[in-house]
Parts: C-alpha cells; structure tokens; sequence
C-alpha cells in the first residue's frame, strides 16, 4: 500500500442519542475527526431477502492510515454519499495502515 493509492476521502460516523425536550430521545449520526484519506476496493456483491423484500448488498476493503477512534459500531459516509456498515476492523498492531471490511445495503 502507497499513501497515493488512498485517492478516495471518508467520513467516519457514530451514532449520539440526545434529548428532545419533551422526555425523549433523538439518535442521529455525528461525524467523527478528522476525515481520512483512503482507498475503497469494491470485494463482492450478493442479492439479499430482508422483510420480504429483496435488496442487494456490496462489501468493501477500505485501507487507510491507522486510528485507535474507529469501532464496529461506528458507520462510514464515502464522498460519493453512500454509507458503508463497518463489519471487521483489522488493525495491525506495528503497521501504519488499517483494514475495514465494510457493507453497502441497497433496499
């Protein structure tokens, strides 16, 4: 991995619940920073059945520097607007570099 082959800039996201002001709650996602530079590799795609309704679901490999602030819980936004589910963070305890497996799910 080069750092020019990180050509692609994504945002990390992590769901925050805040109060409404009438007794609720509200969930919405906030971005995490600073944004990384990365490269996103499309892995493999698969037709899926989900409430009965068909969608289709495309995994990534994203490689990028390493940061120690990014979880399984949290999402990626990729600059073309879709957003990715993180499934698998590999981070190599003496590498510069991190690998995510991520999702995109199109009902």
């Amino acid at each position: 991995m080069q750092p020019g082959d990180m050509n692609e800039v994504i945002t990390f996201e992590r769901l925050t619940t805040t109060d409404n002001g009438g007794g609720g709650q509200v969930e919405t996602w906030t971005a995490i920073v600073p944004v990384s530079w990365a490269k996103v590799t499309p892995k493999s795609g698969s037709e899926q059945v989900r409430a009965m309704q068909v969608g289709t679901a495309q995994m990534f490999d994203i490689w990028l520097y390493s940061r120690r602030d990014i979880t399984e819980a949290d999402r990626i936004t990729r600059s073309s607007g879709d957003v990715l589910r993180i499934r698998f963070i590999a981070d190599e305890t003496n590498s510069a570099f991190m690998t995510i497996l991520a999702e995109k799910v199109t009902p």
